[in-house]
Order: structure tokens, then C-alpha cells, then sequence
């Protein structure tokens, strides 16, 4: 593409919550410093109420610089009006983030009629939904360029789409993460961060916790999200026996501040999902010089593998968790330093969609 590029982004922005908008932003700023020219056009409502259980938005996150919020998933109108704002640049980028925006995304680029870069984060989503394999399908095979953040997420592309050739980029972190030092010890502090939601196997950090409570090692562990599953049935969870206060659920959204200053005064950061495609909790913990235990599913063991920086461990298995805890303990100052080697750019991403 010659000249400065004129490109149109479509998708959740601040102040939208959850990783994905936090991404967008600072998607956005990459292709603004790679010389593009880029509007933004975000969604003044974005899902059905009764397939989004959080808030939505930040509590008090400012918007977007700039953006527009005119994309409702109900009004077609908007989707057009949408796209023929996206025509008058050069290209539109969009991410994927479910298929209930698969009809509003294809409308949007039929009306531009400009090619379309896609920023894949889940080829399907973590409740499957009919027909949601027929219309990624569509959404890849038409667009001119797709980018994605692990080699697990390309495989998902070809099963689907076999004549897709997705480009892989490795996730930066989506905070602007100054790295502390490592807080005193004991105890040892442990971290699960983000959207509190059943497949992230919080739950399995919790019982991880009561194994190393009976062995008899010192450890904490705070649970920081938005809750979506029962917040009533989560108080329960960590307010049982064999605890004895040590897990702290802080159970509202955490504004980008407060995500630092947790990575701050934790030592390390768990990661023990049931499924994944990826997890943008991790580059933001490297980042911040904080090992990782995940489990080996989607793109966790590839993001931890190349830093180096943590403990890759099976799912469902608390005591896989609790062991590699301990493993990760006996080299702390190790781990966090190999943690903290970035090689991953947000330059490289916004290149590989502009092309």
C-alpha cells in the first residue's frame, strides 16, 4: 500500500471492558504510528444482553480518543452507515470477536467494497451458538488479510477455512506496564486476573491453594474480574473450609491502574484455563517480569514456552497447579527475569494487517 493509508477500524474501544477493547486500542495507536490514518467506529451496542453477562464498560474509562460510537447489533442502518464511512479509506480493519457481529461486519464490508484485514481472537466462541462455523467461515474466506496471535489459532483457521492462510504475530501486552520488583516473601502471591468465567478455571487456582495450604506452604491468592458466573456461589467457593481467608475474590471490573498495581504486588500469575484460544493476561504479565503457570490448551503453552518465563502444566488438575507453584517458587528471581525478555511488538501486528 503506497502513500499514507486511510483505514477504517471497526470495534470495541475504551470505554468498552475486557481485553479485547483494551487490544483495539492499542491496535489503533500501532497503525497510527505505522503512518496509517485511521478512524475509529466502535459500538454504542455491541451484544444481545442475554449473551453478555458483564457490564460492557469500564467503570471510569475514558472513550477513545476520536472513536465514534454509532454500531448497534440491532440497527441495520447503523451497519450501513458504518460502511460507508469505511469506503471513503483504503482499507478496514476489523477484529473477530464472536459471531453475533458476523452479519453487522459483513454488511460494513459490503457497503466500503475496500479490502479487509481481520484480527482473528477466537475462530469460535466459548458457548457455540448455531451456525457460528458457517459464518467464520464466510468472514475469513472474504477478507484480504488474517492475523492472529498463535500458531493454535492459524491451525483453528485452516480446519475451517482451509484456503486461509492466517499470519501469526505474537500478543503484546495491552498495558502501558512499568515492571516493580518482586514483593517481599513470605507470603507467596498468587494471581488469576480478568473476566471471572468458567472455562478460565479460576475455580481450579482455588483448590490448587487448599493443596499448598496442606502441605503447609504460605501462599495467597487474589481472584481480580468482573464476574460472570454467580458472584453469591464464588463468595461460597472462597469462603469454605481448609482456606482459612487466605483467597481474596475482588470481584468488580479492574480498571487498567489497578491491573498494574495487582501485577505489582504479586509474585505470580495463574493462568489455569479449561479452554483457550489465547490469553492477553499473559503478555501483560510478562510485561510486568511475572512468571505464568498455564494450562496446555490453544495458544498458552506456545506464549509461555517463548518467553520462558513459566510453567506450562495439564488441565483440570489442581495438583499439577499447586506443584508448579512450588517449582516456579524455588527460582522466582530466575523466572521473573526471563518473564521480562519483550520481543513482541505492536508494530509487528499493525504491519502484518496493513500488509
Amino acid at each position: 500500500m503506497s502513500g499514507r493509508p486511510r483505514v477504517t477500524f471497526v470495534g470495541p474501544v475504551p470505554p468498552h471492558s475486557g481485553g479485547i477493547a483494551q487490544h483495539s486500542a492499542r491496535l489503533v495507536e500501532a497503525l497510527r504510528e505505522c503512518g496509517a490514518e485511521v478512524t475509529v467506529l466502535s459500538w454504542a451496542s455491541q451484544y444481545p444482553r442475554a449473551l453478555y453477562k458483564g457490564s460492557g464498560r469500564g467503570l471510569d474509562a475514558p472513550a477513545f480518543p476520536g472513536a465514534r460510537f454509532l454500531l448497534r447489533w440491532w440497527d441495520p442502518l447503523s451497519w450501513v452507515r458504518a460502511g460507508r464511512i469505511a469506503g471513503r479509506g483504503d482499507r478496514l480493519v476489523m477484529p473477530w470477536v464472536t459471531p453475533v457481529h458476523a452479519v453487522p461486519q459483513r454488511v460494513v464490508a459490503g457497503v466500503a467494497r475496500v479490502p479487509v484485514s481481520l484480527l482473528i481472537h477466537n475462530v469460535l466462541p466459548h458457548e457455540r451458538m448455531p451456525l457460528d462455523a458457517v459464518l467464520v467461515r464466510d468472514a475469513m474466506t472474504r477478507a484480504a488479510r488474517v492475523v492472529v496471535h498463535a500458531t493454535t489459532v492459524a491451525e483453528a483457521v485452516r480446519r475451517i477455512a482451509p484456503r486461509v492462510a492466517a499470519t501469526v504475530v505474537p500478543c503484546p501486552p495491552l498495558l502501558p506496564i512499568v515492571p516493580a520488583p518482586l514483593p517481599p516473601r513470605p507470603p507467596l502471591r498468587l494471581l488469576c486476573l480478568g473476566l471471572v468465567r468458567r472455562y478460565k478455571g479460576f475455580d481450579l487456582a482455588v483448590e490448587a491453594v487448599r493443596i499448598l495450604l496442606a502441605r503447609g506452604e504460605d501462599v495467597r491468592l487474589t481472584i481480580a474480574g468482573e464476574m460472570w458466573d454467580d458472584a453469591e456461589e464464588w463468595r461460597r467457593l472462597v469462603g469454605s473450609p481448609g482456606l482459612d481467608g487466605r483467597v481474596t475474590l475482588l470481584a468488580r471490573y479492574q480498571s487498567d491502574e489497578e491491573m498494574g498495581a495487582l501485577l505489582a504486588s504479586h509474585h505470580v500469575v495463574l493462568a489455569p484455563y479449561r479452554s483457550a484460544s489465547q490469553s492477553a493476561v499473559l503478555p501483560n504479565a510478562f510485561a510486568a517480569h511475572r512468571p505464568v503457570v498455564a494450562t496446555d490448551v490453544g495458544g498458552l503453552r506456545e506464549a509461555v514456552e517463548d518467553r520462558g518465563g513459566g510453567v506450562v502444566v495439564p488441565p483440570e488438575d489442581p495438583a499439577r497447579l499447586a506443584d508448579a507453584v512450588l517449582e516456579l517458587s524455588l527460582d522466582l528471581d530466575g523466572a521473573s527475569a526471563r518473564a521480562g525478555e519483550t520481543r513482541w511488538t505492536w508494530e509487528a501486528v499493525a504491519r502484518a494487517l496493513l500488509g
